[in-house]
């Protein structure tokens, strides 16, 4: 029996997860976050010139990665901030960079101002999807693209809707 994925969340790692980060599936996209409803909606390309200034629309690298139990999902991970020191931004870079070779868990350590990174004594191969990294983001981002400037999420973040 072969199970078919109809769902791949967008989120950052659990902290009680170990993970794994697929080494050459990544995006780097524009996205508009909705923190109030949790979700994250990928904008196209074309609409970014009409966006400028906007703050909730952000830059991400978008990877795959996938948990020990084998559900994989997309990690919308921030690029840190130019001029800035960022740690919280480039411990999760960090911690992607070393998930493409080991499996690893970050925490946030609010004292610290950034993620601690676990490694887990395990050395498994990760059990990646079958599917393409394109049909993987077409499940991830199934109902949240942007590809119009009529799009509700704009509207009501203009406040026309």
């Amino acid at each position: 029996m072969e199970k078919k994925l109809t769902v791949v969340p967008v989120r950052k790692p659990s902290k009680e997860c170990f993970f794994r980060v697929h080494p050459e599936h990544h995006l780097d996209a524009s996205v508009l976050e909705l923190k109030e409803e949790g979700d994250t909606l990928l904008i196209t390309p074309n609409l970014l010139p009409h966006l400028v200034g906007e703050q909730c629309i952000v830059h991400k690298r978008l990877q795959l990665a996938i948990t020990r139990q084998g559900v994989p999902f997309i990690w919308p991970l921030r690029h840190p901030k130019e001029g800035k020191r960022d740690a919280w931004a480039i411990s999760a870079m960090d911690a992607a960079l070393m998930g493409v070779s080991q499996w690893v868990r970050i925490q946030a350590n609010m004292p610290l101002g950034a993620y601690e990174i676990a490694v887990a004594k395990v050395d498994v191969d990760p059990a990646w999807p079958t599917q393409s990294f394109n049909e993987l983001m077409r499940i991830a981002f199934k109902g949240a693209i942007i590809d119009s400037l009529d799009h509700p999420a704009l509207k009501q973040l203009r406040g026309e809707a």
